[in-house]
């Protein structure tokens, strides 16, 4: 099977459990619910590509490299794995604040990472396959959100 084969049956794949579980156990605002509530990080992918604001999105440009499936892992301030999974489908939000309506813009787009079984990030780094470690910070704008902001 040629690369661009196996790329394809895995959006397919992914496409079918997308919409299998969007159906089945998402909220309003998409993102999922499980009875053990997971501690939720934003992961912040300021690619400034222009879209339509809450559109899904990957990164894009520099950031390619940064969408669903890409495997991800958090670890302590002792460099040990506390938490691994997959990168979800982001949501695309404004750049800046200028309002041009629901008109594609310059936008970021957003993943939020679900980290079962953590109460804090504090002193933590997010690691996206390939890339360096990344700070995991409180955003101070979002009542304290943790957010990782690639660079």
């Amino acid at each position: 099977m040629t690369w661009h084969e196996r790329r394809l049956a895995g959006m397919l794949t992914v496409a079918a459990v997308l919409a299998l579980s969007t159906a089945a156990c998402s909220n309003p605002e998409g993102r999922h619910e499980s009875p053990d509530a997971a501690l939720q990080v934003r992961l912040v992918i300021p690619d400034g590509h222009i879209r339509e604001p809450e559109a899904t999105c990957s990164g894009a440009d520099a950031y390619r490299d940064v969408h669903p499936e890409v495997p991800f892992t958090v670890e302590d301030s002792a460099g040990q794995r506390v938490v691994s999974g997959s990168l979800p489908h982001g949501r695309a939000e404004e750049a800046v604040t200028l309002d041009v309506g629901d008109d594609p813009q310059p936008t970021i787009c957003v993943m939020t990472l679900d980290l079962p079984g953590l109460d804090s990030v504090d002193d933590h780094v997010l690691i996206i396959d390939g890339r360096d470690p990344a700070p995991i910070t409180r955003n101070p704008k979002l009542d304290d959100q943790p957010e990782v902001v690639l660079p």
